[in-house]
């Protein structure tokens, strides 16, 4: 049940849209590729698909990641949304809603706050958040609500054939110990080469630094991918 609300509320959140807004611009593409995890010594298929809708002052974002190993899958289903405040548009309020399956465990996650978006660059932007978080994690034998403060920045830059992505996020739980501490870091990190218009090559890293050796997710799990790029399905 929790799982069909949260696909629900993920693609609401995606097709939401006010119809007196103009200018409303759809991207998409998808990944193929290998990944690497460090922690358990293999490789599997990397896959990777997002599509996102913009407007002046709107911003919706659904992703999809799939790291698929012989023992186990490792993918995340998440969709962002984000509102720029009227009285100065530097500043947008967010909701993000994340599905994790890692092994035989499951985490739902949602997370709300506030933004800044720091600086403007030339071809890319800098971004500051600060919200709350929680977790609904069900583990095989367990199941646990966490509450976190979450902090975040992110920086991008383009130029002509090269894009270059990095997004950190820490949670920080201020929750009663129930079994486990999952304070964490999430790092995304991604040098992308596009020689034509609708291809090209990324390279990334995805990492998860859990602060405490406690929990019942995989210690600190890397994963190094490499992926083909295909631009442009739906325009």
């Amino acid at each position: 049940m929790i799982r069909k609300l949260a696909v629900f509320i993920m693609f609401s959140i995606l097709l939401a849209h006010d119809p007196d807004k103009e200018n409303i611009q759809w991207k998409d593409y998808t990944r193929f590729g290998v990944v690497n995890n460090g922690t358990i010594n293999e490789t599997g298929l990397a896959t990777y698909y997002r599509i996102k809708r913009v407007t002046q002052n709107t911003f919706r974002d659904l992703r999809f990641f799939g790291h698929f190993f012989s023992s186990y899958p490792d993918f995340r289903l998440r969709a962002k949304s984000s509102n720029k405040y009227d009285f100065n548009k530097k500043y947008y309020h967010f909701r993000t809603y994340v599905y994790h399956k890692s092994n035989k465990n499951l985490r739902y996650h949602f997370n709300q706050g506030l933004g800044l978006l720091l600086q403007q660059i030339n071809n890319g932007n800098m971004t500051l958040e600060l919200g709350w978080a929680y977790d609904i994690s069900d583990y095989i034998e367990s199941n646990e609500k966490t509450s976190y403060i979450k902090s975040a920045g992110s920086i991008d830059k383009s130029w002509s054939k090269t894009k270059t992505k990095l997004e950190i996020e820490y949670f920080h739980q201020i929750s009663e110990l129930i079994e486990s501490n999952i304070s964490r870091f999430q790092t995304i990190f991604e040098i992308e080469y596009r020689p034509k218009t609708n291809w090209g090559i990324t390279l990334g890293l995805v990492n998860e630094y859990y602060t405490k050796n406690q929990n019942n997710f995989r210690t600190s799990p890397t994963n190094i991918f490499i992926s083909i790029n295909k631009f442009g399905f739906i325009n």
